[in-house]
């Protein structure tokens, strides 16, 4: 008796390089504007990073937008996550085979293997997610993080008592080193005294995923005087707030809202709202949209970059402070303010 493949199983597992979650749509339409029959199901994977479910970051925003995606629009999604940045070539050209419309990837780790995958399937579209990429049939989305980090660097200058603040990145690579740039701009807007540390958990895309280390880097930074942190370094992220708690230290989260990890020492969280970019993407798709047509840059005049609402923080960070920030923001998105390395 022939079964299906277990690869299309609803459930999350491991299977020798992979781990595979299947989402199935059970209603919607592609295009909301035209009553009657759907068209047909549009079939559009979603590539997390190792480790990246649960991340309470980038890789839970990108999911989210997936599903949510599902409800309104007519697609199959399928997620695939790779065990080891090792295998995420080989995870990757499985997964191009399994006939898609569209398949996204988060993170620009992923560039060599797509450049090498997306030339063995040239009709099929490729998205990545934290790139500028724009070559054959690959197409990235990439965010203005420096506007939002700098709001964090000027949070975390005027809160600090010591004149001493941190930034932890994953690795050094661009799209890191646009959220340093930010927040150091940010913070010596501030007060141009301020001290700023800055380290990266790795050299390599480990960084992102290593909580334990992080924690331990900023442990250092809070015995050493920084009283403010900011990562960037996904999963690893985790391990600051975790080391905020023991050290009674402040934190600014990043990418979710993680201010419940730890309220009142998470002063706000930078949101990096990767859902609803998946979510435009596949309605891009859905509505029949020329890849060069599709949104690729985002930033806080798009409501993807922002600050959460200090609901969990207002009593520590205060009015008068949260309302200096707003003007900040303002400043930003009408361009007085100029908040990164090529002076946008």
């Amino acid at each position: 008796m022939s079964r299906k493949p277990s690869f299309f199983k609803k459930s999350v597992f491991s299977a020798g390089i992979l781990i595979l979650t299947s989402i199935l749509l059970i209603s919607g339409c592609c295009n909301q504007e035209h009553k009657g029959e759907p068209g047909p199901v549009k079939r559009i994977g979603l590539m997390i990073t190792p480790r990246g479910l649960n991340d309470k970051g980038f890789n839970d925003y990108a999911y989210d937008g997936l599903k949510q995606a599902e409800k309104n629009l007519n697609i199959e999604g399928i997620v695939i996550e790779p065990s080891t940045m090792q295998d995420h070539e080989a995870s990757l050209r499985f997964f191009a085979g399994q006939k898609f419309d569209a398949i996204i990837v988060v993170g620009v780790g992923f560039n060599d293997a797509i450049r090498k995958v997306s030339a063995e399937y040239p009709e099929l579209l490729f998205f990545v997610i934290d790139s500028d990429i724009d070559e054959g049939n690959i197409r990235g989305i990439y965010f203005r993080e420096d506007e939002g980090a700098y709001l964090c660097g000027y949070l975390a200058t005027r809160m600090s008592k010591t004149g001493k603040i941190g930034f932890i990145g994953g690795v050094k690579i661009p799209v890191i080193e646009r959220f340093a740039t930010g927040y150091r701009n940010g913070a010596l807007a501030a007060a141009s005294s301020t001290d700023i540390i800055e380290q990266y958990v790795a050299e390599d895309f480990s960084g992102f995923n290593n909580p334990e280390h992080a924690s331990d880097m900023a442990l250092d930074m809070y015995r050493t005087g920084c009283d403010v942190i900011f990562p960037a370094a996904g999963a690893s992220g985790l391990g600051v707030i975790s080391a905020a708690v023991k050290s009674r230290g402040h934190v600014i989260g990043v990418d979710m809202n993680q201010d419940s990890l730890a309220p009142g020492l998470v002063l706000t969280s930078m949101l990096k709202r990767v859902d609803l970019v998946v979510e435009n993407i596949c309605k891009s798709i859905c509505e029949g949209q020329t890849p060069e047509s599709i949104k690729r840059s985002y930033g806080l005049a798009d409501g993807v970059i922002g600050l959460t609402d200090f609901q969990l923080s207002f009593k520590v960070v205060g009015e008068e402070l949260i309302s200096e920030l707003n003007s900040v923001r303002k400043a930003i998105i009408d361009g007085t303010v100029k908040t990164g390395v090529t002076g946008r």
